[in-house]
């Protein structure tokens, strides 16, 4: 296991961040979730495989609320999401951050407004001045502070990936929610998001659950990792544990 791993979950404590128990969710006839299981601590980090169409997405979704649950207990932060009314709700989702596949930046704003756009919306007593300083400590902490009167499109793929992450610390979120964040990246870039993710988790103190098929990724970010299959939690051990699996369905991830 990375070291990083270690120093992440040694200094925390283990309260649960979230918990998950006999989850489900079904689009019509197609039963994606069907009794999911998760516990994520305050300090960790959860890796979740599957194949595409896995109902991998749709977990974190119902995790924010984007998507509701069929039945099942989902507790954030120990509140019942599926008990919250929208106000709850959105109280809830200041302490998530979500960092989508598709980055989800505003293309006709710059990078500043990108990242203004959660402050404004959710620290609405903060000051010009309080606000701008954020968005420069977020840029900075990414490495991209020179891109601050940017447009999205003058960006690589690697540098929109920043932003995307730094729009979403900005709020100093308790958890963090990754959809295939090295997706559409090259190699090495992608293994700069990886470490980047793992020096923001250890830096503001947050816990993650990424979903991914990168398996450089997973290696250097999960502290567990959970195989879905079925719409089921397949199995699930730390990275050399699954790495060592005589299981077929396991093997498949690592080939």
């Amino acid at each position: 296991m990375n070291s990083a791993h270690v120093d992440l979950t040694a200094k925390k404590s283990q309260s649960p961040v979230i918990e998950i128990s006999k989850l489900k969710k079904s689009f019509k006839n197609n039963h994606v979730l069907k009794g999911i299981d998760l516990t994520l601590k305050k300090g960790e980090s959860i890796v979740v495989l599957g194949k595409s169409g896995s109902g991998k997405s749709v977990l974190i979704k119902c995790i924010v609320g984007l998507l509701r649950p069929d039945s099942g207990i989902l507790k954030v932060f120990e509140k019942p999401v599926l008990e919250l009314n929208h106000q709850e709700l959105d109280k809830i989702r200041e302490k998530i951050g979500f960092v989508f596949q598709s980055n989800a930046l505003y293309d006709s704003m710059t990078v500043r407004k990108n990242l203004e756009f959660p402050l404004r919306r959710h620290l609405e007593k903060e000051s010009k001045e309080q606000i701008n300083q954020r968005v420069k400590n977020a840029l900075t902490s990414v490495g991209l502070l020179n891109t601050i009167d940017m447009m999205p499109s003058e960006l690589s793929g690697g540098m929109r990936k920043r932003i995307s992450l730094a729009r979403c610390l900005i709020l100093n979120p308790e958890v963090m929610l990754y959809d295939e964040p090295t997706t559409g990246l090259d190699p090495i870039t992608g293994e700069e998001i990886s470490r980047l993710m793992v020096q923001m988790q250890k830096k503001y103190n947050s816990s993650s659950i990424i979903i991914t098929h990168d398996m450089k990724c997973a290696k250097l970010t999960a502290n567990q990792m959970l195989v879905l299959i079925d719409g089921l939690i397949y199995a699930k051990g730390t990275y050399a544990e699954l790495e060592k699996s005589k299981d077929k369905k396991i093997k498949a991830f690592f080939e």
